[in-house]
Parts: C-alpha cells; sequence; structure tokens
C-alpha cells in the first residue's frame, strides 16, 4: 500500500524534472557566462536555480490565479518565451552573446532569470504542469495539505537538481577549453532555437487547435 501511494509523488517529480530539464540550461549558461569568474559563474548558477525554484513555487501556489488576473492563456505565454528562445538561440550560432568584461557580473545576474530560469528552464510548460499537480493533486482528487507539502518538497529537490547541473557546467568549461566552448555554443544555439520553434507550435496549437489537425503534406 506504502508503495502504491508514493507512485503518484514519484510520477510528479519525474515530470516536473523533464520538464524543467535543467541539462537544457547548460550551453545556454555556458555561452553567456563566459566572461565571469569562477566565483560569478557559481553566483549566477544558485540564482538561476533559486529562480527556476521560486518560479515554480509561485505557480504551483499562485499561476492559475495570476494568469487569470491578467488575462493570459498558457498558449500565449508559450508563444512569447519561444520567440524570446528563438532570438537568444539565433545569437549563439551567430556568436553575439558575449558581452564586455566590465559588465559581466550584472549581465550574469540578468541573464541568470531571463533568459535561462525563465522561460528555458521554468518555462510555460513547467508553469502549466505546475498549475495543474497543485489543481489535480497527485491522485486527479484536489492536493490536501500533506500533498502540497511534499509537493512544495519535490519542487526543492527539482531547484536543487537544477544547481547541480549548472555547476557542473564548470568542469565542462575546462575540459573543452575556449574552442570547444564556442564550437558546442554554436551547436546548441541550433537546438536552443528548435526548442523554441517547438514552443512556439505547441503555443499556436493551444490557442487554435484546429491547427493540430491539419494535415502534413
Amino acid at each position: 500500500m506504502l508503495q502504491t501511494d508514493i507512485i503518484p509523488y514519484v510520477k510528479i517529480a519525474v515530470a516536473l524534472f523533464v520538464l524543467v530539464n535543467p541539462l537544457e540550461g547548460i550551453p545556454m549558461f555556458m555561452a553567456r557566462s563566459r566572461h565571469l569568474d569562477a566565483a560569478g559563474r557559481l553566483r549566477t548558477a544558485r540564482t538561476a536555480a533559486i529562480a527556476v525554484t521560486i518560479i515554480m513555487l509561485v505557480a504551483f501556489y499562485l499561476g492559475r490565479a495570476l494568469l487569470a488576473g491578467f488575462g493570459i492563456s498558457i498558449g500565449a505565454f508559450m508563444i512569447a518565451g519561444g520567440v524570446l528562445i528563438f532570438l537568444i538561440g539565433v545569437s549563439m550560432v551567430f556568436g553575439t552573446t558575449t558581452g564586455a568584461p566590465a559588465d559581466a557580473d550584472g549581465a550574469g545576474a540578468n541573464f541568470a532569470i531571463v533568459p535561462l530560469a525563465i522561460p528555458l528552464l521554468a518555462g510555460p510548460g513547467v508553469i502549466s504542469g505546475a498549475i495543474v499537480y497543485a489543481t489535480k493533486g497527485p491522485r486527479g482528487v484536489g492536493c490536501t495539505p500533506v500533498d502540497d507539502l511534499i509537493l512544495t518538497g519535490i519542487i526543492l529537490a527539482v531547484g536543487l537538481a537544477t544547481w547541480i547541473a549548472l555547476r557542473a557546467a564548470n568542469p565542462l568549461r575546462r575540459l573543452l577549453g575556449d574552442t570547444g566552448i564556442d564550437v558546442s555554443t554554436r551547436i546548441s544555439g541550433l537546438i536552443v532555437a528548435a526548442i523554441a520553434v517547438e514552443m512556439i507550435h505547441n503555443g499556436l496549437v493551444d490557442l487554435f487547435p484546429a491547427l493540430a489537425t491539419v494535415p502534413v503534406s
């Protein structure tokens, strides 16, 4: 019986981790933090992980009310986030993501939250997922106070995993060197752009469900 009770929580933990996908943020983190020193990169990783955690907690407890209050649909949020990520991907491909070292600390703090934490890591999928779990609960019948406590712990664990993944960028940086980072950044830019196109597509389908039934020639 205990194992049966745990399974729904395990599924939610796996789903949130996959939605956040901390490894997805490593290429952008490496590209945008290249002018920071080691301490600056650690601060940036910590800021991004804290931001991701706060975004998930806000979405879990207040997300539905906030979106409804501003009249914003998940589809619209997906499209806006997708456009922003696409522009970042293009800049990575063409090597325009670097900044002046003098402004590196401020730039690191800025990009740690936007666009790294949101919308790349804690994007529309994560926000909508947190809202759904807050509404339906682990068993589809709503959340009890115990459910809220356990799901909050799961969100904190996913935030910790995000911090660990971003910290792993430092060993990768030492392994690849500047040339390796340049090559991986441009390749990763294509991947980031593809992620953005998929996000925009999902947003359009959410706003216009008929698009999901359009045959592909």
